[in-house]
């Protein structure tokens, strides 16, 4: 599928397949560092490796633990979206487990593009950092509400809130 937008030529949006997992684990680290300086311990962001990144998206691609969607330019990483299905009690099943996108192209509509293609308009749910309000915003903005919910991520010690969005919209 072709995307276009006013700012930038054309994208592409496709499934992600295990040999993505190397420019997938680069651009979510590069992702990473950009958009949650200040925000995520600087420890954690200088600990974690793109080589342990590629490890996990490659075993998430391969095994189907994760479905995911990629958004190139020019055959370049420029997005990266992954969901799944988990059972937890309250919430539908689908869960949306990241998205990233380039910090040139926010606001040009990638990330409405990614997380149509995570989820559509199904119910789901989703965990994002108690302190990053851009993401909050953008998830309301789609029908997610913060359900009162919230749990301290292991790997980054920060607390985040789940968001559920249970009717179609």
């Amino acid at each position: 599928m072709s995307v276009r937008t006013a700012s930038h030529g054309p994208r592409l949006l496709r499934p992600g397949v295990p040999a993505d997992a190397q420019a997938i684990a680069e651009f979510q680290t590069a992702s990473w560092r950009e958009a949650y300086q200040g925000l995520v311990p600087q420890r954690y962001l200088d600990r974690v490796t793109v080589q342990d990144r590629a490890e996990r998206w490659h075993h998430r691609l391969a095994t189907g633990s994760r479905r995911v969607a990629v958004a190139e330019d020019d055959g370049v990483v420029v997005g990266v979206a992954s969901w799944g299905r988990v059972i937890t009690p309250d919430v539908p099943p689908l869960e949306l487990m990241s998205i990233y996108v380039a910090a040139e192209l926010r606001g040009t509509g990638l990330a409405a593009e990614l997380l149509h293609a995570a989820v559509g308009t199904s119910p789901a749910h989703l965990w994002v950092f108690a302190e990053n309000w851009r993401a909050q915003a953008f998830y309301a903005k789609h029908g997610f509400r913060h359900d009162g919910y919230r749990k301290l991520d292991r790997d980054t010690g920060l607390w985040e809130r789940r968001f559920v969005r249970r009717g179609a919209r």
